[in-house]
């Protein structure tokens, strides 16, 4: 490429960044609204920008005494976490009045936020409703067409349950299916109850009936020892199939309405940790400067673009909540590049130590750090899959940033390295003492 050229194409891409890093950075009035920045658009989640409280306390017509906490605890967390909530805080809170004896609950988390940036309560206020749902399941089975004998009581029941979609009904009518898959003791029992004769099955969720036991059961209702439960409403399925898979919970709660709450970490968590990312970005750029001289430019240009791509990339794959844990993916994944980065300036050297010209040196460099980097990309992404697959909280949160941020990170290192690699070079002169090259020694 011609050095004017070069010089041109250069100049357009350090305005276009320029540019997008006063976007993302710089707030300013836009007419009678503000824009906030392109920072300003990505979702933070509780632990980074606080969120919403509401305090469980237990009903007066409680029966029992709650008998171990942490286990009520572990429930709410779970129903949480099934419903998406990956940061939240959950909590039993003691009363100093020694004659009260029950705990009260605290959650707080933060909920998804409307178009207009503000958190949508009315969504969390009905997820706040499935997480304190009251009731256990219980079964009843008999000869009548409304059985009141409880039955399989003797051990697990239920294996797993599963919201199964719209179902519509012979009178037109749209149900929604509930799956729940029995164990193989629970399945035995009631193929005997059945092949002993006519045989009925209630199912009460609390207080609420999923199965009426007003039609007989035969053994061809079930399909690979599940049976189909078929509720009125979509939020009613979905947390009936939640209710089943957490365990009921045999205490009733008021929920309070909600209260604004601050970051656990603070009010200047968010500040804080896009610091330490922009720390950590410019120690590399400095440290690329010392060991490589002209490649350290190359480099620099690289991570800059690399992170702000990556900070689109946050906007602009929907669902995606940053938390601490993202904030740690996004760290790493800035390690990542600046790990290809030093791969190819290594091969570079290698090849212009055994005698290559610069230009083929930095070609063939670039050309043999495809692999290495690719196969560390493999591996990274990878490792964000099973952690997005099977990790939960916190962790989920960073299997998603450094999934992102491998994609970035090989593509920063493969296309935006070697774009202004072939850019900056040709203005260089292709000179050895650019790149901090030398010959190895005869």
């Amino acid at each position: 490429m011609k050095k004017g050229k070069a010089i041109t194409l250069l100049s357009l891409i350090c305005l276009i960044m320029a540019f997008l890093v006063v976007m993302t950075f710089v707030r300013f009035p836009v007419g009678v609204k503000n824009y906030n920045g392109v920072l300003g658009a990505i979702e933070l989640d509780y632990d980074m920008a606080g969120g919403t409280a509401y305090n469980l306390t237990l009903a007066k017509d409680n029966v029992e005494e709650v008998e171990d906490i942490d286990e009520v605890i572990e429930t709410l967390s779970y129903r949480l976490e099934a419903l998406g909530y990956q940061t939240f805080s959950v909590k039993a809170l003691k009363d100093t009045d020694e004659a009260v004896e029950d705990y009260d609950i605290r959650i707080e988390l933060r909920a998804e936020t409307n178009d207009y940036g503000e958190q949508d309560t009315t969504t969390l206020a009905a997820d706040m409703a499935v997480v304190a749902a009251y009731g256990e399941l219980s079964f009843y089975g008999g000869t009548e067409a409304d059985p009141t004998d409880e039955i399989l009581t003797d051990g697990q029941v239920i294996k797993e349950a599963k919201y199964g979609g719209v179902v519509s009904g012979t009178d037109d009518t749209t149900y929604y299916q509930v799956n729940i898959t029995f164990t193989d003791y629970a399945y035995d029992e009631i193929m005997a109850q059945i092949n002993a004769g006519t045989f009925y099955l209630k199912i009460m969720l609390g207080e609420t009936t999923l199965m009426s036991g007003s039609d007989a059961l035969s053994a061809s209702y079930f399909v690979n020892k599940s049976l189909g439960l078929y509720v009125s409403s979509e939020s009613g399925a979905k947390q009936a199939a939640l209710q089943i898979n957490s365990g009921g919970l045999p205490y009733r709660y008021e929920v309070s309405d909600p209260m604004t709450v601050s970051a656990p970490y603070g009010e200047y968590t968010a500040l804080v940790s896009l610091i330490a990312v922009l720390a950590v970005a410019v120690l590399f750029i400095i440290a690329f400067f010392v060991l490589y001289k002209g490649y350290g430019f190359i480099s620099g240009l690289t991570m800059i673009l690399s992170l702000l791509a990556l900070t689109l990339m946050l906007i602009a794959v929907p669902g995606v909540k940053l938390s601490l844990g993202g904030v740690l993916g996004i760290i790493l994944a800035t390690v990542l590049t600046a790990d290809g980065l030093m791969i190819t300036a290594k091969r570079i050297s290698e090849e212009y130590s055994s005698g290559k010209m610069v230009k083929t040196a930095v070609n063939n460099g670039f050309r043999r750090s495809v692999m290495p980097v690719l196969g560390i990309a493999i591996v990274s992404g990878l490792v964000a899959l099973l952690l997005f697959l099977f990790a939960s909280g916190t962790l989920k949160g960073f299997a998603v940033t450094f999934g992102i941020g491998v994609i970035v990170s090989f593509i920063s290192d493969m296309l935006f390295a070697r774009m202004f690699a072939a850019l900056i070079l040709p203005i260089a002169g292709y000179k050895e003492n650019f790149l901090k090259l030398k010959r190895a020694e005869a």
